[in-house]
């Protein structure tokens, strides 16, 4: 019963110092006096829990402030997200994203065709990792987050589905752990996206990323919306055209096939004759008759698609990347589609332009969250 009871209590001073810690992640200065009175703890357990943080490099003073009638001095305390580093790995069928990250900054990127990265397995990619981790001096090292395309099961470390990246139930969280000796957790990279983007514990927004499909992440009150079997989001597999095109997902017309960077591509050729990379079609819109219609008609499908599940879900703001989103004359005609299907005003949206920035963060923040947070 003792040991029991012992165990108990480490879960619980564990728990208290994840909720203090977490007070910091959007980048707020507190006092201890704040910290007791947000999470119901007395002051004495606060200075407790603030001493070890420091100790352990989590938490540093910051600065003093005045507080009360007699002009008293709290001293301020911060998040030293610079004492930390995790490897963020961003899988998507074209190119892979490798960086090392600490909590604000990307310390180093590399980036690779997806093909060639795992041509022999995923010794490559371990290889990477390892390498890649060396530089992070004397950070505490978390570990690395897998973001991947398409559905995962986050606890078992596997991915799900046989249409995506990898077979179904490959344990590529598993694979990378035994050869890097590193602690590794696997995400959907999209969900890891939207949670890098987060700015604070009550945040609320839809996340729609545009490229080789189109993914989609809900984060309500700060945390992932996951459904019932951890599929929810899945923008680009509902149904946007009946008997349309088969999907990969066993469906017929799915928006992803009516949307996509390859559909656009093949639709280009069809009309023109002409096989470009899709970043040179995009380049062409608004100068070019056949590129304008099809992206055009691309941009109308989703601003009714995004118009529709936001009705439904009722973000505070709707984020768009990457793909046909990227560029600020496709960006705004979207706007423009968006005003013309009936949805202008009812809610804000905005671009995200630093793509590959969010795409490094997104693995990183994921396995910093859960080694720092238990979330």
């Amino acid at each position: 019963m003792r040991q029991k009871g012992s165990q108990s209590l480490k879960a619980l001073r564990r728990g208290n110092k994840e909720a203090v810690l977490a007070l910091f992640m959007g980048g707020e200065r507190l006092s201890r006096v704040k910290i007791a009175a947000a999470t119901g703890l007395t002051t004495a357990s606060v200075t407790q829990l603030v001493r070890e943080l420091i100790d352990e490099g989590l938490l540093v003073e910051s600065g003093e402030i005045a507080s009360g009638a007699a002009g008293r001095r709290e001293t301020l305390l911060r998040f030293a997200g610079e004492n930390v580093a995790a490897v963020g790995v961003n899988i998507e069928s074209d190119r892979t994203h490798i960086s090392l990250c600490s909590w604000d900054e990307v310390l180093n990127e590399e980036i690779y065709p997806t093909d060639e990265l795992f041509a022999d397995g995923t010794d490559a990619l371990s290889e990477r990792i390892t390498a890649v981790a060396a530089g992070r001096g004397d950070r505490r090292f978390l570990g690395a987050g897998l973001a991947v395309a398409g559905f995962v099961d986050e606890e078992k470390g596997v991915t799900v589905g046989g249409y995506g990246l990898f077979p179904d139930g490959f344990p590529l969280a598993a694979k990378v752990a035994e050869s890097t000796g590193a602690e590794t957790l696997l995400v959907n990279n999209v969900r890891a996206q939207a949670r890098a983007l987060m700015t604070g514990a009550d945040d609320s927004f839809m996340l729609v990323k545009h490229g080789p499909g189109v993914g989609c992440a809900v984060i309500s009150d700060g945390a992932v919306v996951s459904g019932a079997d951890g599929k929810a989001g899945e923008l680009g597999h509902t149904v946007a055209e009946e008997g349309g095109f088969p999907c990969r997902c066993g469906k017929r017309g799915c928006l992803e096939t009516c949307v996509s960077e390859a559909r656009i591509t093949e639709l280009y050729a069809i009309k023109t004759g002409d096989k470009v990379p899709v970043r040179e079609i995009y380049g062409r819109f608004g100068k070019d008759d056949a590129a304008t219609e099809i992206i055009g008609n691309c941009l109308n499908r989703l601003a009714v698609a995004i118009g529709n599940a936001a009705a439904l879900l009722n973000p505070r703001k709707v984020l768009v990347t990457g793909g046909i989103f990227a560029g600020e004359d496709t960006f705004d005609a979207f706007r423009a589609a968006v005003e013309k299907a009936g949805f202008g005003g009812a809610f804000p949206l905005a671009r995200i332009g630093d793509e590959r920035k969010v795409k490094a963060f997104s693995g990183a923040r994921h396995i910093m969250l859960a080694r720092l947070l238990g979330i």
